[in-house]
């Protein structure tokens, strides 16, 4: 009976089958979810953590289910399969659920989105789940690193073979334990309307709430606290969430005040608006991006951020409608994510094997494009969330070996994150950053 079911547990189901079988997005997904959903903001924490834990757990799960069902998993009712997977979740990783209450709440909506049969099929399979993650056999790692890897971490086996052969085993079980970890909440400080001294001192006035964790100067991580998008003062325009290695890409271009800027694929306006903070609002920043419908986010975040200087402009960076002569560009391209699994968990169920090099085409269009529209002389920042070869040194080298440009030093305290003259990663395994590659190139005269 529908009054007998968590209805917490029961909106995750919803939010589960759309991302596992449908193709949405997770965050959207949840967003939806919470908009529609009358919970408490304990609610909304809970949902968020199954939903995101048990997406970032799928393979483990069905590792777990498969040997204690009769029957494959594809065969039995996809929602059953969400509940069941929650419930595996839940039992190895959730602290604050006891397993007597996980297996009863799995088993009442087993029975609510299936039948008596299905609720009798939950209750066998999930009173046989272990309740530590020690107790788990996985596959032995000393005759498959990759299965072991694969299945303890949840990655696609395709990716860690691929991380294997180009960063070495170890440094690859590394990307996958930091790609497995939830990531914390960063922002980035508005400096126009307030200092970082100062947002620190206003998240710590009553308890310990935030901290100064990387060398990215606008940087803050966030240590607890309520949904920061919902804070006054995000609302006032004194932050925007951020994470730190996405920052990197606007002072690795170094804008100056009264110059014409260019970012190629805006949307959300992240990286406009910091070009725009980084000049004192001094600049004209044009943000130009594809799609006609985010192109309302970027005035939205410029609008809350006090900036009047970032420009939105509707095109296609492969024919931008723009004319050649600005002083810089930024590319921050589409590309596979891989270096914000922590973040999008759901990233790595929907990428494909020939996902790396597919993109790495579009992305060599792009930064082509903006070779094109720089002037002379002037500087293009190339920059992606992940670090496939493909994406990263490959279109660098392709690059420079096509256009008049050469790879030029950044800052100097980027050299902690240099692998060659003008290009620089940063692996996930690194406390407190997603994965990211940048490059920096000055046009010849």
């Amino acid at each position: 009976m529908k009054h007998d079911v968590d209805m917490v547990r029961n909106t995750a189901v919803d939010v589960l089958l759309r991302v596992f079988f449908e193709g949405a997005y997770l965050n959207i997904a949840l967003d939806k979810a919470l908009q529609r959903a009358d919970v408490s903001d304990r609610g909304r924490r809970f949902l968020t953590q199954l939903v995101y834990g048990t997406t970032r757990h799928k393979t483990l799960s069905d590792y777990v289910l498969a040997s204690r069902l009769h029957q494959p998993l594809d065969q039995l009712p996809r929602p059953v399969l969400a509940v069941l997977r929650m419930g595996v979740f839940q039992a190895l990783f959730l602290n604050q659920v006891t397993f007597p209450a996980m297996v009863h709440t799995s088993v009442e909506l087993a029975r609510y989105r299936g039948h008596a049969g299905m609720a009798r099929v939950a209750n066998a399979v999930l009173r046989k789940v272990p309740q530590k993650l020690e107790d788990v056999e996985l596959p032995p790692r000393e005759e498959d690193l990759v299965r072991h890897l694969s299945v303890r971490y949840s990655m696609p086996e395709w990716l860690v073979r691929n991380w294997c052969d180009e960063f070495g085993e170890e440094r690859a079980e590394a990307i996958c334990i930091a790609s497995n970890t939830e990531a914390p909440t960063t922002i980035r400080v508005n400096t126009l309307r307030t200092s970082v001294e100062a947002m620190l001192a206003a998240f710590n006035e009553k308890e310990p709430m935030a901290v100064k964790r990387t060398p990215v100067p606008e940087e803050l991580t966030l240590l607890s606290g309520p949904p920061p998008a919902r804070s006054k003062r995000f609302s006032e325009g004194d932050f925007i969430v951020q994470d730190a290695a996405s920052m990197l890409p606007p002072h690795l271009l170094e804008p100056k005040p009264g110059e014409r800027v260019l970012d190629l694929c805006a949307a959300p306006g992240t990286k406009s608006t910091h070009l725009a903070q980084l000049t004192g609002d001094a600049a004209r920043v044009i943000a130009m991006d594809i799609h006609p419908e985010k192109l309302g986010l970027v005035r939205q975040n410029a609008d809350r951020l006090g900036i009047e200087r970032v420009f939105p402009v509707c095109g296609d960076g492969t024919k931008p409608p723009l004319r050649p002569g600005f002083d810089r560009v930024l590319v921050d391209a589409p590309c596979t994510g891989l270096g914000t699994l922590r973040r999008h968990p759901d990233l790595k169920w929907r990428a494909q094997p020939d996902a790396p090099a597919r993109l790495a085409a579009l992305q060599l269009e792009l930064l082509r494009s903006a070779v094109d529209l720089c002037k002379n002389g002037g500087l293009v920042m190339y920059s992606v969330c992940t670090f496939t070869r493909a994406e990263t040194t490959d279109v660098a080298r392709a690059v420079t070996e096509s256009e008049n440009v050469v790879l030029e030093e950044g800052p100097e305290w980027f050299r902690q994150w240099q692998i060659s003259p003008g290009q620089y990663r940063i692996l996930p395994e690194i406390e407190g950053l997603d994965g990211f590659f940048l490059m920096r190139l000055r046009k010849g005269s």
